[in-house]
C-alpha cells in the first residue's frame, strides 16, 4: 500500500486530476486487503482532489477523517449485463432457479442463511456460482455449485434465475459493501433477496428481511424488475459522471465506444486456501 503515495504525488504533480473512490472496508482482509494500512489510506484520501465512496459508512468513515466525500454507489455494466433473453444455459437445472454468483470466501457469507432457504423452498434449486474450491459445507441437497464463470457469461444464469439472492451476515463491513451483483440482478430483470444491508434496503426490485427465508419468499411473489428502468438507474456511465463531477470535471458528453470483453484464464494468487467448515 505504500507504493501508492510517491506515484499520486508524482501525478499531481503533473496537473492529473486525483479521485480516491473507496469502494470497501479494507480493514477485513478477507476481502483481499492483507496489504491494507490505515495511515496508507488517510495519505491518500487526503492527498485526492475528490473522494467518492460506495456506501454511506464508507462516506462517514471518510468524514471522520476530515475528507469530504461524495456518495456514488457501483453500479452495472450495461453493454455486458443488457437485460436480454438468453438460451437456458445447458448446466443449468430445469424447475425454479434462486442464484448467487460472487465469492464464496469470508466471514460476511451465511451459509447458514443459504442452506435454510434451500430447505425452505424444496420446490426450487439453489444455484450458486464462483470458486467453490476450499468449501466443506453440510448443505440440502438442491444446493448446485456451478464453479466459476466468465463476466460475459453471466448474464445467460442471471437473466433465467426467479430470485438472486445476497446472503450476506449484517456486519459493520457488509454495511459498508455495494453489492455489484444486486445491480446486475436487477439489470437482468431478476427480484433479489437480501439481508437488510443498508446500502441496498429500499432499492426497487430489492426485497430485505433479516430472514433471508423471509426475503426470499417475498421476491419470489413480487414482480419481476423492469430492465430497462434498471438499467437506466443503475449503469456505470450515470456514476462515472458523478465522479467525475465530484472532482470540478464536467462532462457535457459522453461517448460509448462499446467495451472490449477479452475472456482470460483465471488466476489464483498464490495465496494459503481459505477453508471454511460448519
Amino acid at each position: 500500500g505504500h507504493g501508492f503515495v510517491p506515484v499520486l504525488d508524482a501525478l499531481q504533480g503533473r496537473g492529473f486530476t486525483i479521485i480516491y473512490d473507496v469502494i470497501d472496508d479494507w480493514t477485513d482482509t478477507s476481502l483481499g486487503g492483507d496489504w491494507y494500512d490505515e495511515s496508507v489510506e488517510r495519505s491518500i484520501s487526503a492527498r485526492a482532489d475528490a473522494v467518492t465512496a460506495s456506501a454511506e459508512d464508507l462516506v462517514d468513515r471518510m468524514q471522520r477523517w476530515g475528507s469530504a466525500a461524495t456518495l456514488v454507489p457501483n453500479a452495472v455494466n450495461a453493454q455486458i449485463f443488457d437485460g436480454r433473453s438468453h438460451p437456458r444455459p445447458v448446466d443449468l437445472p430445469d424447475g425454479p432457479l434462486l442464484g448467487y454468483h460472487g465469492s464464496l470466501h469470508g466471514d460476511w457469507f451465511d451459509w447458514d442463511a443459504l442452506a435454510a432457504v434451500a430447505r425452505a423452498n424444496p420446490d426450487a434449486t439453489v444455484v450458486v456460482i464462483g470458486d467453490h474450491r476450499g468449501v466443506e459445507y453440510q448443505l440440502p441437497a438442491n444446493v448446485v455449485f456451478l464453479g466459476l464463470k466468465a463476466q460475459s457469461d453471466l448474464p445467460a444464469y442471471l437473466v433465467n434465475l426467479d430470485v438472486g439472492l445476497v446472503p450476506f451476515s449484517v456486519t459493520p463491513v457488509t454495511h459498508a459493501v455495494s453489492p455489484l451483483k444486486v445491480f446486475e440482478y436487477l439489470a437482468s430483470g431478476v427480484p433479489v433477496a437480501s439481508t437488510p444491508l443498508r446500502p441496498v434496503v429500499g432499492l426497487d426490485g430489492v426485497f430485505t428481511d433479516d430472514d433471508l427465508v423471509a426475503a426470499v419468499s417475498f421476491a419470489r411473489s413480487g414482480p419481476r424488475p423492469d430492465p430497462s428502468v434498471a438499467l437506466a438507474n443503475h449503469a456505470w456511465g450515470s456514476r462515472v459522471t458523478e465522479m467525475l463531477e465530484a472532482a470540478g470535471v464536467a462532462v457535457n458528453e459522453v461517448q460509448d465506444a462499446g467495451p472490449t470483453i477479452q475472456i482470460r484464464p483465471t488466476i489464483r494468487p498464490p495465496t494459503e486456501e481459505r477453508w471454511i467448515r460448519a
